[in-house]
């Protein structure tokens, strides 16, 4: 019976081995391959060794990007974190409150980038936007935000916060896979909510919350790619253009498939070595957990 099951395992797991090799694993493959030509898409990639990350490296786009790069994780990445964790706490019970909470929670996650764009250039807009009217009611004066440097940043932020639904369901099944003894025993000594969540619920979140962190510094740059793209375009003075739509703009807009190729695999670098340094500092947390 056990050998029936683990083939019959196999056997569905199958189609995603076999799509995470052809849609995956080839096309990251060739684009590393590619990283180290000349390559313009028409005519024959000529090999450069070394030489186009040479290019890349010394290309003050590049440095430029990354602080944009380096801001936009900066912002994004501990707002979604925290924001899926409360979330979370408040919409683990069994009530309607907390059904309506995870509903309303994910529902951004599923709905279509270009869609997405289109409400937070509406809900930005200084004509007839929610931040417009919150303002004039404040006696404010609105301004049109997507060109003001810190105002295209902060949107750009708000909206990778925005769709967080991912993140929030992860943290919320680890949080029901906690034992409610712990919490029993807590309240039989009389902690406090506070006390519970900073002696019981937050060290032993505290894993799940590092790996989710590590994630995220990759996925929310990509999820953030096209309305970032449909919204400023990099701008203004390439305050919001990041890492992803460098790849984008170097690779398929300018043509240059070999240093978009270079950049994409710089970009892969940066998630490896946060997932690196994600592991190392596992076992401290870990260690830090069982201590509290």
């Amino acid at each position: 019976m056990r050998s029936r099951y683990q083939r019959g395992a196999a056997l569905m797991g199958l189609p995603f081995v076999v799509g995470a090799l052809v849609l995956v694993v080839a096309p990251a493959v060739v684009t590393a391959g590619y990283a180290f030509t000349t390559y313009d898409g028409l005519s024959p990639a000529t090999f450069n060794g070394l030489g186009t990350f040479r290019d890349v490296l010394a290309d003050p786009e590049l440095h430029n990007s990354l602080r944009s790069t380096g801001w936009f994780l900066l912002l994004a990445v501990p707002l979604r974190i925290v924001g899926g964790l409360l979330l979370a706490l408040l919409a683990d019970g069994s009530s309607r409150l907390a059904g309506a909470t995870r509903v309303s929670v994910f529902a951004p996650s599923v709905i279509p980038d270009p869609a997405t764009a289109l409400i937070w250039l509406w809900v930005v807009n200084p004509l007839y936007g929610p931040l417009g009217a919150v303002l004039r009611l404040t006696g404010g004066t609105p301004g049109p935000v997507l060109i003001d440097t810190w105002g295209a940043r902060l949107t750009i932020v708000a909206l990778s916060v925005f769709a967080l639904g991912e993140g929030f369901l992860v943290t919320l099944a680890a949080r029901r896979e906690l034992p409610e003894s712990l919490y029993d025993a807590a309240r039989v000594e009389g902690a406090r909510p506070l006390a519970r969540f900073r002696r019981i619920t937050l060290p032993l979140l505290a894993p799940v919350l590092l790996l989710l962190t590590a994630r995220d510094v990759l996925v929310s740059m990509t999820n953030a790619l096209v309305p970032t793209l449909l919204l400023t375009r990099g701008g203004p003075l390439d305050a919001t253009k990041t890492l992803p739509l460098l790849v984008y703009e170097r690779g398929f807009r300018e043509g240059d498939l070999g240093e978009g190729a270079a950049l994409a695999v710089l970009t892969l670098l940066l998630g490896v070595a946060a997932f690196v340094v994600a592991l190392l500092a596992l076992r401290a947390v870990r260690r830090w957990s069982l201590r509290r």
